[in-house]
This record gives structure tokens, C-alpha cells and sequence, in this order.
């Protein structure tokens, strides 16, 4: 309200990396010289190509904070599955769910995810994760780039939220669709 027509506010109905992605595109167009309107139409737009998910290792955390019930918790542990969630129109639900060790799990998700599409915009993905080592990391930055060419391939590492209520082994893909 101080600054009219000089703030634009953009809902990136997404989590941090999300509106990692959004920010940098935001950064891009001001250099360009769009003016602050443009640039909130042209990130609503993208907003809605944006493709935001991810694996998490155990629903233990999920119980703790009240977002998933303890029987459901206890079954997915025995089962040893790894549910994708995925964020569609700002809210978050299950997608796929993997079952066995959490480094096969992964490799199936990003492969389900990126492997033979032709409506990915591979300029810039990023993968996410509440505290993989190096050499995981490095491993599931080869398996992207086997599925698509991205130019830039972005590690960052997951917001408190994600990681605190998704818990260690937490790891997902953000990436536009053309």
C-alpha cells in the first residue's frame, strides 16, 4: 500500500524452491526491462507450468506434525514406501508411491518424471534435499541429465519447513513444463 505501482505481489502457490525458480525468472526480466506489471503477469503464467514434487523417506515426521496418522505411518514403514507429494493449485497431496531403498527410490522418480518427455523446458531444474551426502547428490544429478538435457542443474538444499515436517531424506525435482 506504500508503494503503489511499484510492488506487485506474486502467489507462487509453491515451497521455497518453487519460488526459487520464480525469483530468478523475476531477477531476469527486470534486467531485460520489464516494468514490475509485466513481470507479475509473466510469473502468474509461469507459476502455472511449474512442477513441484517430491519423495519422502518415512512418514515419521508427518505423524509428529499432525499431518498424517499413525496407523497410515506404521503401514508405510512396514511396506517400506516412499510417497511422492506433489503441489498442484498451491496445495500438497500423494502422487506415486515408491516402495524399497530410498537411493532406488529416487532414480524411479526422477525417471518417471523426466524420461522420455518432450513438454519439459529444460533450461533450469532444481533438485532439493533435506541433508543427501555428495555423492548422492552427484548420482542423482547424472540420472537428470540422462533423462533430459537441462542447461543448469541446481542443487539447493530444502526450506525449515519441507525439511522439518518431510524429516532426513527428503528430496525432489522442481522444473518447468513448456
Amino acid at each position: 500500500e506504500e508503494f503503489p505501482g511499484r510492488v506487485f505481489v506474486v502467489d507462487s502457490r509453491s515451497l521455497s524452491t518453487g519460488i526459487g525458480h520464480l525469483v530468478i525468472d523475476g531477477v531476469l526480466l527486470a534486467r531485460e526491462g520489464k516494468s514490475g506489471e509485466e513481470i507479475k503477469a509473466i510469473l502468474d503464467e509461469r507459476r502455472e507450468k511449474l512442477n513441484v514434487s517430491f519423495v519422502i523417506d518415512t512418514l515419521e515426521y508427518l505423524k509428529r506434525g499432525g499431518r498424517c496418522s499413525a496407523l497410515v505411518a506404521m503401514s508405510a514403514n512396514l511396506l517400506h514406501l516412499k510417497p511422492c507429494i506433489e503441489v498442484k493449485d498451491g496445495k500438497m497431496g500423494v502422487g506415486h508411491k515408491y516402495r524399497g531403498k530410498l537411493e532406488k527410490c529416487y532414480v524411479q522418480y526422477i525417471e518417471e518424471r523426466l524420461k522420455g518427455r518432450d513438454d519439459i523446458d529444460c533450461h533450469r531444474i532444481f533438485i532439493t534435499d533435506s541433508g543427501c551426502d555428495e555423492a548422492t547428490w552427484r548420482e542423482l544429478e547424472r540420472v537428470v541429465r540422462a533423462c533430459q538435457p537441462f542447461e543448469e542443474v541446481i542443487h539447493t538444499r530444502a526450506g525449515c519447513t519441507v525439511s522439518n515436517h518431510c524429516g532426513p531424506g527428503c528430496m525432489g525435482i522442481l522444473y518447468y513444463h513448456k
